[in-house]
This record gives C-alpha cells, structure tokens and sequence, in this order.
C-alpha cells in the first residue's frame, strides 16, 4: 500500500482512521435525516426545515477550530486531505451544523486554462494584507490594439495527475471508501465582471461604460464566448462530473437535489445535468440598467445551458430582480448582509427560489460576542423567508478573537431563530 499511496505508514494509519469515521458517520440515522432534509429544502416539500451551515474555511489557520497543531500526517498531501476531514468531523460532532457526509471520498478533475495573452491586472503589494489588491490594467482602451492582444484561453486537464490522485486515494481508503470525481469548490464558477475588472480595472470598467461603451460591449461578449468555449471544451471531453448531492454549488450552498441529473441522463453529464454558480459582485458599483446591459446580457447566454443555477455572492440582489427573475432555472439566489431581505422574501416566495441567507459576519468577528445582537439578526431573516425555503450560511469569518466556541454558538443561535420559520 504504501509504494501507491507515496505516504509513510503513520500517515496512511491517519487517513484510514479517519476514512473510516468518514464510512460510519455516512450511514449514521443523524446524517441520513440531514440528507433527507436538503432533497426537502430544495424540492420546498410540504414538511421541511430550514438548512444551517458554518463555513470555516477563511481564516489563518492558528485561528481556526482545527489548526496545524491538529495534524498528525507529516505530508503535505495527506496533511490537506486530514485537515479537510476533520473539518468536517468538527461540523458533525462539534458544531453538529447541516454538513453532510458523504459514503465516498472525492477529488476535483484537475482543469486549467491558458491566459488571455496579457496579464492579469490584479496586483498584491509585498507585506500587505492578504485580502488587498488593486489593479495594474493591461487594456485600457479597448481599440482594436488592445483587442488584438487577446486570445481565448486554451482548457487543458493534467490525466496523469488526475490518475495518480485516484490510484493513491484507492491505495489509503482500499476496503473503506470508494472514490469519486466531484466538482472542486468555485473550480466552474462564472463571474464574468471579476475576469473583465482583471483586464480593464475597476475604474477603467466605469469610465469605458461612458468613453467607449461599444468597446465595453465587444470585451463582454468576448468573455462569455471564452466562457461558452470552456464550457464546450468540457462536454466534448466528457469531464462534467455530476454535483447533485453535498456539492459546492455556490456561496457555501450544497447541491442535493432530485431535479437533476436530467430523465435522459444515461451516465455521462451533460450542462443541464449540472448546477452552475454565477455572480457579479463588481456590479454593485453600477446602476441596475448597466447591469442589465452590460453583464446580465452576456451571463444569460451561458446561465441557459444549465439545469440549475445559483446566482450571487456578497452583493445585493433585490435591485436587479427584474433581471434574475426572468431565469427560468434559477433555484437559490444569495441574500447578502447588504440585501433587503422582506424585498427578497417577497420575490422567493412568488417564484419559489431558495432564500440562501448570508448573514454578517461582523457579529461574530466583533471582540464582544454579543448573542442578543446575533439572535435579532437571525429573527429578522426569519420573518422575512417566512414560506421561503430558507437556509443560513456563514461566511467570510477572519476572526474569532481566540474563541472559536462561538461558532458552536452560532448554530445554536440560528436553529432557536429558525423554530419560528414556517413553510406555510
């Protein structure tokens, strides 16, 4: 076993000890309700119940509830698949959110794409915060030297990385865990507005609307060719892998859903077998009519290849309603801090679209945990997906000021809150 897994015997001991709670905690009466629970929520069943889910994945690492210190595998390949686990074995038996466990070990296809010909324009500072950065733009006019410069990246799929993973994963979890290829988390998403920032800036986006709006037009429709291009590429080389079930399917929200694959599915999928996550957090700099002309047009052309969509991150929705309302596969949209959530209760009642909650994460990060303040916060979301199929999810957490006991807290805060919720 071990000349396949690279790994040492203490590292492979680690992992199979940990593959087989894995095994045991899948079959579990506690994790088979969870499982049940989410086909409800997304399918907003008659008797269903709100879904809560703590991300932690933000952080440094000497922050978190399952740090460096934690890890016993001496390899920095079996330490990430170990930190992974018991991250999620921390969800389960600590924090005991809606995380779900899955009978079977996965891995994401590993895909890439060349460049555009230019360099990103995104620049980070040496010693500045590892969130920051702005942009060196490498277009700025969009004239024909500029477009000159471009070209549609090239996908590629490394095959003898993606068959070593497996034959390794096989060797660890042989007679413990089968292995499957999933979606790696955010790896398809489409943000067609962060890719055009990258090219053109934050400023230069704004003022080209105003200088040179044909050329703006002309750079928006060459980034959703590109993207229609990868998508294609995708099918053709059949590495769609299904994500129907406790998948990343956008914002922290999970795939399980009895809607797809489609009823001609025959067991290689397809666009519209899948979930596609879509955002434009950029946009919130913009009027909604920009939006709608300069983004909404250009993402709708690729939001109708598949089965269901998940639309949105940090930015607020309720102003460009008019716009995702019109998606006919539209299934769970993000109600950011920022969004006006009786607006958005109102708008995912009429057309029945998950009311996927991201509440702030200030109230958490802030040095007094104050548990009245967060339990308000969590009424108000409440009483406004009242009939909604609502689920709650925490994200963007950097701090915790040493206490990461409150994260246990949070879900606790949140499942009091949600016994008001009703599906009537």
């Amino acid at each position: 076993m071990a000349d396949k897994t690279g790994l040492d015997a203490a590292d492979v001991r680690v992992l199979r000890e940990l593959g087989e709670w894995q095994a045991e905690a899948a079959a579990s009466p506690a994790n088979q309700e969870k499982i049940a629970a989410w086909y409800a929520h997304d399918a907003w069943a008659s008797v269903r119940r709100p879904m809560v889910l703590m991300e932690m994945r933000s952080w440094e690492e000497d922050e978190g509830p399952v740090n460096h210190a934690d890890l016993r595998c001496q390899d920095p390949w079996a330490r990430g698949i170990e930190r992974e686990m018991r991250m999620l074995r921390h969800h389960v038996e600590v924090l005991q959110d809606d995380h779900v466990v899955s009978p079977y070990v996965s891995f994401a296809p590993p895909i890439g794409r060349s460049s555009f010909g230019v360099p990103s324009g995104r620049h980070r500072e040496g010693g500045a915060d590892r969130l920051a950065f702005n942009y060196a733009p490498p277009l700025a006019r969009l004239d024909e030297a500029d477009f000159s410069r471009l070209q549609h990246r090239v996908p590629s799929l490394n095959r003898e990385a993606m068959a070593q993973t497996r034959e390794r994963l096989e060797a660890v979890y042989a007679g413990i865990l089968p292995v499957q290829v999933r979606d790696g988390r955010w790896q398809f998403t489409t943000c067609l507005t962060s890719t055009a920032f990258d090219l053109v800036g934050l400023e230069g986006f704004m003022l080209l609307m105003h200088d040179n709006p044909a050329g703006l037009h002309r750079l928006m429709a060459f980034l959703s060719n590109d993207e229609t291009l990868f998508h294609d590429w995708l099918a053709e080389e059949h590495w769609l892998p299904l994500n129907n079930e406790a998948d990343y399917v956008g914002a922290g929200s999970v795939g399980f859903t009895r809607d797809l694959p489609a009823p001609d599915y025959v067991g290689r999928a397809r666009h519209h077998d899948r979930w596609h996550n879509f955002n434009s957090q950029e946009s919130v700099s913009i009027s909604p009519e920009q939006y709608g002309e300069y983004v909404f047009a250009y993402m709708k052309l690729i939001m109708a290849r598949f089965g269901k969509v998940y639309y949105g991150c940090c930015e607020p929705v309720h102003n460009i309603w008019q716009y995702l309302s019109t998606l006919p596969n539209l299934a769970r949209v993000s109600v950011s801090p920022w969004a006006d959530q009786a607006f958005m209760g109102r708008a995912c009642r009429e057309k029945q679209v998950v009311f996927s909650r991201k509440p702030s994460p200030n109230l958490i990060s802030f040095e007094k945990f104050d548990e009245q303040a967060l339990l308000d916060h969590f009424t108000e979301t409440v009483e406004a997906a009242q009939g909604c199929s609502l689920e709650i999810i925490q994200r963007d957490i950097y701090t915790t000021h040493h206490s990461p006991d409150r994260l246990r807290r949070w879900v606790e805060l949140a499942r009091q809150a949600c016994a008001a919720w009703s599906a009537e």
